[in-house]
C-alpha cells in the first residue's frame, strides 16, 4: 500500500511524455540512424522550449528532412525551435554518439534541458549571424533515461542560387556510433588534406611552366599545360573548402553562406570546364595534333557541362560534372595520346598510360552512382585513387614539358656549337677583311687628308673671294659717293675758268667796267667757296675710310653705330647705282638718338651691315625686275634702338621675301639662292660668326615669301 503514492506520482509525471509519440532507437548500425519522424515545430523564440518536461503537443508535427524549399509555410528567414523525444534502449543509454548535421542556419542543440553544443551563430537580435551547412561528428553523451529530449534553437535561411542541384533539408539529424563517426572524420580530414595539398602541387607545378613560358615565349604548350595545372589547382581548391565549409564559414563568420556555398559550386564547375579545356590543348599542341571540327565538338560538349551541372537535379547535375567535363575530353586526349604513341613520339607512352589510370578512375567512380558494389570499394578508396592518378598526371605532364624543355635546349645547344663553328669563320673571315680594310683605310686617309687640305685651300679663297667682293663693293660704293662732289668741283672749276677769263677780257678793255668786275669777282668767289665744300666733303668721306682701314679688323673701339649704319647704307647704295644707273630705291632711316657710342670692331660690324644692305638692294632690285606690281617702290629701312637686351639693329625690305625651306639654311656656310657665279654663300654665314663669336650678339631673320625680309642684330652692351 505504501507503493501506491509512488505509482501515482510516477503516472502523473510520465503522463505528458506518453502523450507525445517518441522516436525509437534500438541499435546503432554502420550507418547511423537518421532522425526523420516524430518532430514538433515552432516559430518564435523561448529558452524555456528547451526543457524536457516542456509540453509541445500543440505544436505542429514538421518532416524536418523534408527539401526545405517544399516547406512553403517557412518565411525566408526566421527563428524557431524543434523538438524531438527519443525511446533509448537500454544498451545505449549513457553511450557517446555522434550528430551529423545538415542544415541552412545556425542552430543550438540541448539534451534534455542542457546545451551541448552550437553551429553556427545566432545574433542578439535573434537573427543568424554566422551560418553553417555541415557540422560533422558533434559528440554528445546521451542520458541514463529511458526518454530523452532533443530540442534545437534553430535561425534559418530559405535563399537559395541552384534549388535543383542542391535539394537541401530543412534540418537533417543522424545519430552514429563514436567510432564510425571518428572513422568518417578522419576519412573527411583526409580528403581535405589531400586536396589542399594537390591544390598546392598543381599550383606550384602550373605557376613554375608559366614563369617558363614567360621566358621562352615560344614554348607555347607550356603556356596551355601551365594554365592546366593552375586551374585545376582551383578545382582542388575549391573542392577541399567545400568539405571544410562549415569551419571555414566559422572560420571568417561568413552570414550569406548558402549563397557562397553556391557561388563556390559554380566556380568550381567552370573551373572543371576551363581546366579540361587547357588540358586538351596543351595535349592537341604538344603532340602537334591540328584541330579539326571533332575538337571543336568536344570543346563544346566540355563547356556544355557548365550550364547542365547548373540545371539538372543532383544525379544528373552530378554525372555532368564527370562525363561532358572529364571523361568526354580526357578520352579524346587518350586518343590523340594513343596516336601518339603509334608515331613513337618522345613522352607519349608515359603520358598515355598515367593519363589512362585517370580517366579509369573518373569511369570507375561515375559507374559507381549506378553499380552499388562497386560504389563500396570506392567509398572506402577513393581518396587514395583520386590523389594518386592526379598527382601522378601533374608529375607526368611536368616530365613532358621538362622532356620538351630538354629536347629545345639540345637543339640550341647543337645550333649554338654550329653558329661557334661559324663565328671562328666569319672571325677569320673578318680578320682578313680587317686587314684588307686597315690597308684601305690608310690610303683612303691619305687621300681624305689631301682632299682635306685641297678643301680648306679652297674655303679660304672663297672665303678671301668673298672679302674681295664686299671690298669691290665697298670700294665701288665710295668711288661713286665720292664722285658726286668731285663732279660738283670740276662743274665749279670750269665756271671758275670762264669767269677770269671774262674778268681778264674785261680788265684789257680802255674802258673798264668796274660794276661788272666786281660782280665776276664775287661770283668767282662763291665757286671757290662750293669748290672748297665738295672737296671737303670727298676729303672727308676719304678720312672716313682711312680711319676704318687703319683699325686691326678685329680691334675694337668706341664707334657710332648710327653713323656707321648710315655710313654704310649710302655706300651699298651708290654701289649698287654704279651698277645699274637706272636703279632707285627709298631708303628710310629711323635712327635711335639717345644711343651711346659702343666698343664694337667697326670693320667687321661694317662687313655684316654692308652684306645685309647688299641682300636688300638685291631683293629689291629681283622684285622691281619682276614687274608682278606696277605700284611697286622699292624700300629699304634701317632702325637702331636700345633695348634692355643691348643694341638692336633692324634691316628690312620690301623685295621678294624668303621661303621657311630657304630660312632654315640660309646661314649655312656655302648656301645661297643666288644664280651660280653671283654669289659665294658665305656673306651671311661670316656675318653670323661675326656677330655670334665675335660681339657675342644675335642674328636672326623673318621673313614671308613675297612679302619682304627682316634681318635683325643684337650688340650686348656688356
Amino acid at each position: 500500500m505504501k507503493l501506491t503514492p509512488l505509482f501515482v506520482w510516477l503516472c502523473l509525471v510520465s503522463l505528458p511524455v506518453f502523450s507525445q509519440s517518441a522516436f525509437h532507437i534500438d541499435s546503432l548500425p554502420a550507418d547511423g540512424v537518421r532522425l526523420d519522424k516524430n518532430w514538433k515545430w515552432h516559430l518564435g523564440d523561448n529558452q524555456s522550449w528547451a526543457k524536457p518536461d516542456f509540453d509541445d503537443s500543440r505544436w505542429d508535427t514538421i518532416s524536418p528532412i523534408k527539401d526545405i524549399n517544399l516547406l512553403d509555410q517557412l518565411p525566408q528567414q526566421s527563428i524557431g525551435w524543434l523538438r524531438v523525444h527519443l525511446s533509448v534502449s537500454p544498451a545505449l543509454r549513457g553511450k557517446m554518439v555522434s550528430l551529423d548535421i545538415q542544415q541552412v542556419g545556425a542552430s543550438e542543440l540541448f539534451l534534455n534541458g542542457k546545451l551541448i553544443f552550437r553551429a553556427g551563430k545566432i545574433s542578439a537580435e535573434k537573427r543568424l549571424e554566422i551560418g553553417s551547412v555541415y557540422p560533422y561528428n558533434q559528440p554528445i553523451s546521451l542520458d541514463t533515461s529511458a526518454v530523452q529530449v532533443i530540442a534545437v534553437r534553430y535561425a534559418f535561411t530559405r535563399e537559395q542560387l541552384i534549388k535543383n542541384r542542391f535539394p537541401l533539408s530543412f534540418f537533417r539529424l543522424n545519430l552514429k556510433t563514436s567510432a564510425v563517426a571518428e572513422a568518417l572524420e578522419t576519412k573527411q580530414n583526409t580528403f581535405v588534406v589531400v586536396e589542399f595539398i594537390l591544390f598546392g602541387v598543381f599550383l606550384a607545378l602550373g605557376l613554375l611552366q608559366l614563369l617558363l613560358y614567360a621566358t621562352s615565349t615560344e614554348q607555347r604548350t607550356a603556356l596551355l599545360l601551365g594554365l592546366f595545372l593552375a586551374t585545376q589547382s582551383i578545382v582542388h581548391l575549391l573542392d577541399g573548402a567545400s568539405s571544410a565549409s562549415d569551419y571555414l564559414f566559422k572560420l571568417f563568420g561568413i552570414n550569406n553562406f548558402l549563397l557562397v556555398f553556391y557561388f563556390s559550386y559554380i566556380l568550381f564547375i567552370i573551373a572543371i570546364a576551363v581546366s579540361s579545356f587547357f588540358y586538351l590543348l596543351g595535349i592537341y599542341e604538344y603532340f602537334g595534333k591540328s584541330r579539326n571540327w571533332f575538337f571543336g565538338l568536344t570543346v563544346t560538349i566540355t563547356f556544355s557541362s557548365i550550364p547542365m551541372g547548373l540545371l539538372l537535379g543532383p544525379l544528373y547535375g552530378f554525372l555532368a560534372q564527370f562525363i561532358p567535363a572529364f571523361i568526354i575530353p580526357f578520352s579524346e586526349i587518350l586518343r590523340v595520346g594513343l596516336l601518339a604513341v603509334k608515331r613513337k613520339q618522345p613522352g607519349a607512352k608515359l603520358f598515355t598510360l598515367v593519363h589512362s589510370i585517370t580517366l579509369f578512375v573518373f569511369i570507375a567512380w561515375t559507374v559507381s552512382v549506378f553499380l552499388p558494389f562497386v560504389s563500396g570499394f570506392l567509398a572506402q578508396n577513393v581518396t587514395y585513387l583520386f590523389s594518386i592518378s592526379f598527382l601522378g598526371l601533374s608529375l607526368a605532364i611536368s616530365l613532358l614539358l621538362a622532356q620538351e624543355r630538354a629536347a629545345i635546349n639540345k637543339t640550341l645547344r647543337k645550333q649554338l656549337l654550329e653558329l661557334d663553328n661559324l663565328s671562328k669563320k666569319t672571325i677569320a673571315q673578318e680578320q682578313e677583311k680587317q686587314q684588307l680594310l686597315a690597308t684601305q683605310n690608310e690610303r683612303l686617309e691619305q687621300q681624305v687628308e689631301a682632299r682635306t687640305a685641297e678643301l680648306k685651300a679652297s674655303q679660304t679663297q672663297l672665303i678671301q673671294k668673298e672679302k674681295l667682293a664686299s671690298l669691290g663693293e665697298l670700294t665701288a660704293g665710295i668711288a661713286h659717293e665720292i664722285q658726286n662732289p668731285l663732279n660738283f668741283v670740276n662743274n665749279f672749276s670750269e665756271v671758275s675758268t670762264e669767269l677770269v677769263t671774262e674778268l681778264e677780257e674785261e680788265q684789257s678793255k680802255p674802258e673798264r667796267d668796274t660794276e661788272l668786275e666786281a660782280e665776276l669777282l664775287t661770283d668767282l668767289k662763291q665757286n671757290l667757296k662750293k669748290i672748297m665744300h665738295h672737296g671737303g666733303r670727298a676729303s672727308s668721306i676719304v678720312k672716313g675710310m682711312l680711319e676704318h682701314s687703319r683699325t686691326e679688323s678685329g680691334e675694337r673701339r668706341s664707334t657710332d653705330l648710327n653713323a656707321l649704319a648710315d655710313e654704310y647704307l649710302k655706300i651699298a647704295y651708290h654701289g649698287l647705282k654704279a651698277k645699274d644707273k637706272s636703279f632707285n630705291c627709298e631708303l628710310v632711316t629711323d635712327f635711335d638718338s639717345t644711343l651711346k657710342p659702343m666698343e664694337v670692331a667697326p670693320q667687321e660690324i661694317g662687313r655684316v651691315l654692308l652684306n645685309l644692305y647688299n641682300n636688300a638692294f638685291y631683293a629689291v632690285h629681283e622684285r622691281a625686275h619682276q614687274r608682278s606690281d606696277a605700284n611697286y617702290q622699292p624700300k629699304v629701312e634701317v632702325r637702331t634702338q636700345r633695348k634692355e637686351s643691348g643694341v638692336e639693329i633692324r634691316v628690312k625690305d620690301n623685295g621678294t621675301g624668303i621661303s621657311e625651306s630657304v630660312k632654315a639654311k640660309i646661314f649655312q656656310p656655302f648656301f645661297t639662292t643666288k644664280p651660280t657665279g653671283e654669289g659665294t654663300g658665305l656673306g651671311l654665314s661670316l656675318s653670323y660668326d661675326i656677330i655670334t663669336k665675335g660681339h657675342g650678339g644675335t642674328l636672326t631673320v623673318e621673313s614671308t615669301g613675297g612679302s619682304g625680309t627682316e634681318f635683325v642684330i643684337i650688340l650686348p652692351t656688356t
